[in-house]
């Protein structure tokens, strides 16, 4: 090593002396073979630093320099700390010797800078001139951007901060400025301790809010106003902690005569409210309110005017976001307060200046949040919907659709009246209130993902048919209406009014043509196709929208192209495996059926041909299928719907066809045919038949029936099927409140049968069997004594039923059959 420390000194010596510049080669070869470390180079250098002459102290700096460059990367970290003091310090020397310390701190920039720890900002605060400050800060920049973790940048601590403060003070240059924005951004992101040094950072860098920068012709750097102004806001939107200084001063700027000024400020406020919370803008609610309302109010600029609106819509989420306790105050409460003192009564005013501006106001706070949204749709809507009802002026509702741009969820209450709008605007000749509905509708279309063709509500000027004008619009709404009915609530209230439509155009109470009659029909296909698939909207067609269809159909001259929509229906009915589809097929097949002339053939459902169809087509037939180990119980069912009120189709409010005494005369022809079946199969499927044929039937022909009846009936009471004991129990019942003489003479099986069924797994087979022990209690009393015991042993175990409702039955019945035979009795 002694060796390698005459031959540095030699190399040193040479160089500084100016003889052989190729010396730092030299030099850097032997640092790269270890015949020395970069810090003996150092103190190798220490008496020509300390010279009294610029120029040999510049000339050791370079060669350290020189060497850096070559050999920077075996560096260790201890010794980059060494040398960034070094640097650090040489900058306080003679301007000559700056250029060479730059160089130096390049080369520890090129580091694997993990292993740097220490930055002094002195190395930019000591700078001569601007090219130095620049080359310094962009060092500055790549150090800080290179440390290996942001626990790393704590310890920097706010003399850092303050030394930054200290050199960006009174800085013009615009290279600088952009560079100096970047550092406060790290700064204030990385996890520098501001400390008591946080005001003094955001004075230093928000004196130069609003940016007014206009580069100079050919400028070589390239600097843009708009890169200053993005450069800049980061920093001053980047932390909480200057909010209570920036927000007055957004207030302050936005007085500005200047438009750039406000826009820029507006902007900013839109960024701050991305990164504060409630808390640090609810001091300044007021000031900002009546900033921004000032604004749009009386800018005659697009963009202040956006830029406003947008800047209210993200205070109002901020505000939305705030989590609310018992002690805290609602917020958002308090900043809508402001929004709708100033603005709701604006939209009833004859004066018109002001009802758009407020309009706005209103939409960009509703659409900002959920809670936002339906605290002004309740304040709003009945008064607009009011309003429009009124229509004093066409003009003057128009603001009805931009004012109601809020969720859907806030519309809900409102749909009925909103699609009534629709309707009745449709209705009228004035196409003013059309494009109204447009609005409407495209404010109704905004949540639900489609894009309706609404080019007509951006005013009178969209082109329209030169022949059929308001058609036109009418069609376009109607496209419309069915374009933003995919939500289940949606459809509820606009199928109504594609519908009111139809019976307007059928009544001739409307000026509907042929062409929106037609588009109706296929928009309410559009609706089908492309709702959402839940039960709500299916409910809607299945008992609204497809009787209304049928009604409508059923009451024209005659149906077009009946046989091949009763063959549609018909193949719909037996092939669908969709429960609401299939049904809805065989009402609409009945229904046509029913009201067609007496002797037209009606499908070959009816009408059996003789071929290899046969005997499929017999399946379907009721009868054939009561024997039908899978579908006896389905076909059973049947005879319920045949002999039953249909509620949507066949009864006589919907026109159909009911002859009299269609019921008993379907009992007297098929009643025999169901007992000999029975007889012969053995099917519980014959018995349901039975039970639900005899419950339909009237009082006085179920008397007369009863006694030929019973054995089958009791029977059916033995069947293990739950829906034919059901629908047994339900038929007997009533009979026995006053019991003919036939049953007497089967009380026996009667009582034996019922008891049993009371402790069946089905609760409504329970409390079916205990209502009819119930109603056995009123036969005389001489002829059910006798069985008084064993009932009352029997009704022990539903006492303790697990169903509450069992239960209560079993009481009542066993509180009459207690009473028999007592004093007090019946």
């Amino acid at each position: 090593m002694a060796a390698g420390s005459a031959l540095l000194v030699g190399l040193v010596e040479e160089f500084v002396s100016g003889q052989q510049d190729s010396k730092a080669a030299d030099t850097a070869t032997g640092l790269k073979a270890g015949q020395f470390t970069i810090l003996q180079l150092v103190e190798a250098l220490g008496l020509h630093l300390a010279s009294s002459q610029p120029q040999t102290r510049a000339r050791g700096v370079q060669l350290l320099s020189n060497v850096l460059q070559q050999c920077h990367g075996d560096l260790t970290e201890r010794e980059v700390e060494v040398l960034l003091v070094f640097y650090e310090n040489r900058l306080k020397d003679h301007y000559v010797i700056t250029p060479h310390v730059l160089k130096g701190l390049k080369a520890l920039v090129s580091l694997n800078l993990s292993k740097i720890r220490v930055v002094n900002i002195e190395t930019v605060q000591l700078c001569n001139n601007q090219h130095d400050l620049y080359v310094a800060y962009l060092h500055v920049v790549k150090l800080m951007d290179h440390f290996s973790h942001p626990t790393e940048l704590k310890g920097l601590g706010a003399d850092f901060v303050f030394g930054f403060v200290q050199s960006v003070d009174g800085e013009r240059d615009p290279r600088n400025l952009l560079l100096a924005f970047q550092i406060a951004r790290k700064i204030i992101h990385g996890g520098y301790d501001l400390g008591k040094f946080t005001e003094e950072l955001f004075e230093v860098t928000s004196c130069y809010f609003p940016i007014d920068f206009s580069p100079p012709p050919n400028d070589p750097h390239g600097i843009t106003q708009e890169e200053l102004i993005l450069a800049l806001r980061a920093v001053l939107t980047g932390t909480p902690r200057f909010a209570e200084f920036l927000l007055p001063l957004i207030i302050e700027k936005l007085d500005s005569d200047v438009q750039s000024a406000k826009v820029d400020s507006l902007q900013t406020l839109t960024a701050c409210a991305s990164v504060y919370e409630h808390k640090e803008l609810a001091e300044f609610l007021p000031g900002l309110w009546a900033s921004l309302r000032r604004e749009v109010f009386q800018t005659a600029s697009e963009r202040v005017e956006s830029a406003g609106l947008a800047a209210l819509g993200a205070l109002t989420a901020c505000i939305s976001r705030s989590v609310l306790n018992s002690d805290s105050e609602d917020y958002l409460n308090v900043f809508l307060d402001l929004v709708l003192k100033d603005c709701q009564h604006h939209l009833c005013e004859p004066d018109l200046k002001l009802v758009w501006p407020s309009a706005k106001l209103l939409q960009a706070t509703s659409t900002a949040s959920y809670r936002a949204s339906h605290r002004v749709a309740a304040a709003i809507m009945p008064s607009l919907i009011e309003q429009y009802n009124s229509r004093t002026q066409v003009s003057h509702t128009s603001q009805l659709g931009r004012s109601i741009s809020v969720s859907v969820d806030a519309r809900l209450p409102f749909l009925t009246s909103l699609c009534s709008i629709v309707f009745s605007a449709l209705s009228e000749d004035s196409a003013g209130l059309q494009i109204t509905s447009l609005r409407v509708l495209t404010a109704l279309s905004q949540q639900t993902g489609e894009t309706p063709d609404l080019s007509m509500a951006q005013g009178d000027s969209a082109p329209l048919s030169q022949e059929h004008p308001q058609q036109a619009v009418r069609q376009r709404c109607l496209t419309a209406l069915a374009a933003v009915s995919s939500r289940p609530s949606v459809v509820q209230e606009s199928t109504p009014v594609l519908l009111q439509v139809l019976t307007s155009s059928h009544t001739g109470t409307g000026s509907f043509s042929l062409e929106e009659v037609i588009s109706v029909c296929h928009n309410l296909q559009r609706i089908a196709e492309h709702a959402q698939d839940t039960e709500e909207t299916g409910r809607v067609f299945h008992d609204i929208v497809i009787p209304r269809l049928l009604g409508l159909a059923l009451q024209a001259v005659e149906v077009p192209q009946l046989d091949r929509l009763l063959l549609e229906l018909e193949e719909l009915s037996c092939t669908c495996d969709h429960p609401l589809s299939y049904t809805s097929a065989a009402k609409c097949y009945a229904g046509l059926v029913n009201k067609r002339p007496a002797g037209e053939s009606s499908s070959p459902v009816l009408d059996l041909n003789e071929d290899w169809s046969t005997i499929i087509l017999c399946r379907s037939q009721l009868f054939s299928l009561l024997s039908d180990s899978e579908l006896g119980l389905l076909a059973a069912d049947g005879f319920s719907l045949l002999m039953s009120d249909s509620p949507d189709v066949l009864n006589r409010g919907c026109n159909a066809d009911v002859r009299i005494m269609y019921r008993q005369r379907f009992f007297t022809e098929n009643s025999a045919k169901l007992v000999l079946g029975f007889n012969s199969a053995r099917k519980s499927g014959y018995l349901k038949a039975l039970s639900h044929i005899v419950n339909n039937l009237p009082r006085q022909v179920q008397l007369t029936e009863l006694p030929a009846l019973l054995p089958l009936l009791l029977e059916a009471l033995s069947c293990p099927d739950q829906a034919v004991q059901l629908s047994t129990l339900s038929c007997l019942q009533p009979v026995l409140m006053d019991p003919p003489s036939a049953l007497i003479t089967q009380l026996e099986a009667l009582v034996g049968r019922t008891l049993t069924l009371t402790t069946s797994p089905a609760m409504k087979v329970r409390i079916a069997s205990l209502r009819c022990i119930h109603a056995l209690s009123r036969f005389p009393e001489h002829e059910i004594m006798p069985f008084r015991a064993r009932v009352l042993r029997a009704l022990a175990v539903p006492l303790d039923d697990l169903k509450r409702m069992v239960r209560s039955e079993a009481v009542v019945a066993r509180n009459e059959w207690f009473l028999l035979g007592s004093p007090g009795g019946r």
